[in-house]
């Protein structure tokens, strides 16, 4: 009974209260000889869904492994306890030196990690670890355990498989969650929760053809909260279901009310947490929310993350195909930052991808970011989906978009999430805007654009070309360079070689890259003889001239530049 009294009957370990007890031990003898006892605090991650999909037998199976693992990688004088559910401690007594934690920490998080093998299931779980050591002698076992378990908390929600120290203002944190979780409730039964809507702009028209919905909270103290301050907490405590449907609702009810003002193709997207898609009786949820505002199913769209089929991969599949089978249409939110993982891809029945903004910010002059949007756009468009680009900031992001195939643009530029009230007045206003052409520019006229970072070169050059009908475009900024080759279709490109931003070789890198069709020529009077001749050998330029120059040989020369541009187009 004495036994039992202590220990764990599962894994035969030490429970919390002899745990305590040995902390008490511990400190008083670390204090006495000046010595450290550490504690770390084990939170399973992903431990929840081994029971709901493999069932708790497997999941005890995997405790016991756990429970022997920890166990054999410390010393003697340690102690492994757990103390709930998937949750063990790890007291290290008697340390020299608080780095000695670190190793075995590192260890036991590359311990946990390998799979483990339960009957014939082949199971991948990682270890959040929060650690804590005595500083003062006014700290109990309960002190310490309690701080422990907040350092393991701020590991789980900054991703998780990683270990966090301890600090005194987790403990505020942990204080300011329990109050905002709180109120997050009272909102949830109030009139707090509101929804705003951002346009979703039809790329080849202009128009606004769908809108997203996002939750806000009108927080009676705090103003205006974005989802990042709250979703992820509501995430955590399981609030995110009524949120959601909360969400859903109200999407659809309005959205009924905008079709019946006139705008009856328009769509709407909601965001679906993972939890919310891996919880039973999700489909019935969506099914009453359309069946009480009276919304088609066709013009609801669900936005899932791709990280949605990390775990129980089957039943998310399987949950979308039911929704799905509810005339329901289907988004691939953030694509490229989650698990992106062209398996699933395949298996998902979606309808649109959206690709992330982080990609966007910087496509018209970075060559990474534009070669993925570039090909996410290709590839959706083999798979028969539409493609969504977030973060459209700029008329030169929205033009470089458009003139690479992508269908619906969403962003500043256009607008910002607004309210259901005023996006009654946005949709009217933009219905009356006329429709706008892929690209403004004459297909016939030639492009010309100057870089120098010398406003005397700039002027002078345009006086030179002004008389040969080029279309002359011209920056003393390598930043407004990129914006304008998005904006245009430019045949000829001349720069400087010496510039603050960036030398003109590797700008040309760049726009190579990006925009492979220019015709692109250095004009400089500094000579890197051996970076030119890099990029010429490269392709990267197509000749270099020197400054000053000659009016009669440059005009020839660009004359010569739009007759090679036009000889690589046939």
């Amino acid at each position: 009974m004495a036994y039992n009294a202590s220990h764990d009957v599962l894994t035969n370990l030490p429970n919390r209260a002899l745990l305590e007890d040995r902390i008490d031990q511990g400190t008083q003898v670390a204090v006495r000889y000046g010595r450290i006892l550490g504690l770390l605090y084990i939170g399973i991650d992903g431990f929840k869904l081994v029971n709901e999909s493999l069932g708790h037998r497997v999941g005890d199976q995997v405790l016991v492994e756990v429970a022997d693992r920890l166990s054999g990688l410390l010393r003697s004088r340690d102690t492994v306890a757990r103390i709930s559910g998937d949750e063990f401690a790890v007291l290290l007594p008697d340390l020299a030196h608080i780095n000695d934690i670190v190793s075995i920490v590192e260890d036991i998080t590359k311990n946990l990690s390998v799979p483990y093998r339960i009957n014939d299931a082949v199971i991948h779980l990682t270890a959040s670890i929060g650690v804590v050591t005595t500083e003062n002698t006014d700290e109990t076992s309960q002190d310490l355990i309690k701080q422990a378990n907040l350092a393991m908390d701020h590991a789980k929600q900054l991703g998780r498989n990683n270990y966090q120290w301890f600090s005194s203002g987790l403990d505020t944190k942990a204080h300011h969650r329990i109050r905002l979780r709180n109120e997050l409730q009272e909102a949830l039964e109030s009139s707090q929760i509101q929804v705003y809507y951002q346009p979703l702009i039809d790329a080849r028209t202009g128009q606004a053809k769908s809108m997203e919905a996002l939750v806000r909270w009108e927080h009676p103290e705090r103003g205006i909260m974005s989802p990042g301050e709250f979703v992820p907490l509501a995430e955590e405590t399981g609030q995110i279901i009524a949120l959601g449907a909360t969400v859903l609702q109200r999407a659809c009810r309005d959205m009924v009310v905008l079709q019946s003002a006139g705008f009856k193709e328009c769509s709407v997207s909601v965001n679906v947490s993972p939890i919310q898609l891996r919880k039973a009786g999700f489909t019935d949820t969506v099914r009453e929310a359309l069946q009480h505002s009276g919304l088609t199913p066709e013009t609801l769209e669900l936005e899932i993350v791709e990280s949605a089929v990390l775990y129980d991969a089957d039943q998310v599949i399987k949950s979308l195909r039911e929704l799905k089978d509810l005339g329901v249409r289907i988004v691939i939110d953030d694509f490229g930052t989650g698990f992106s993982s062209l398996s699933y891809l395949k298996l998902f029945p979606a309808d649109k991808i959206k690709i992330d903004r982080s990609f966007i910010k910087d496509v018209i002059k970075d060559r990474s970011d534009a070669a993925i949007t570039q090909g996410v756009i290709s590839m959706a468009h083999h798979l028969s989906m539409e493609v969504v680009a977030e973060g459209v900031e700029t008329q030169a992001h929205a033009a470089f978009l458009r003139r690479n195939g992508c269908d619906l643009l969403q962003g500043f530029y256009f607008s910002r999430p607004i309210p259901f009230t005023e996006l009654m007045d946005y949709m009217t206003a933009n219905q009356h805007r006329s429709k706008q052409e892929p690209d403004s520019d004459n297909p016939s006229e030639k492009n010309l654009l100057l870089l120098d970072d010398e406003s005397n070169i700039i002027r002078a050059l345009t006086r030179v070309f002004r008389r040969d009908g080029y279309r002359i475009l011209s920056t003393t900024s390598v930043q407004e360079a990129f914006a304008l080759l998005a904006a245009h279709e430019v045949q000829v490109i001349i720069s400087d070689q010496r510039m603050p931003e960036m030398s003109g070789t590797e700008f040309f890198s760049q726009v190579k890259a990006i925009y492979p069709n220019t015709v692109r020529i250095v004009l400089s009077g500094y000579t890197d003889l051996k970076s030119v001749t890099e990029a010429i050998n490269e392709g990267s330029i197509y000749k270099f001239l020197t400054k000053p120059w000659d009016d009669k040989q440059i005009r020839e020369q660009i004359a010569q530049a739009f007759k090679f541009h036009s000889s690589l187009q046939n």
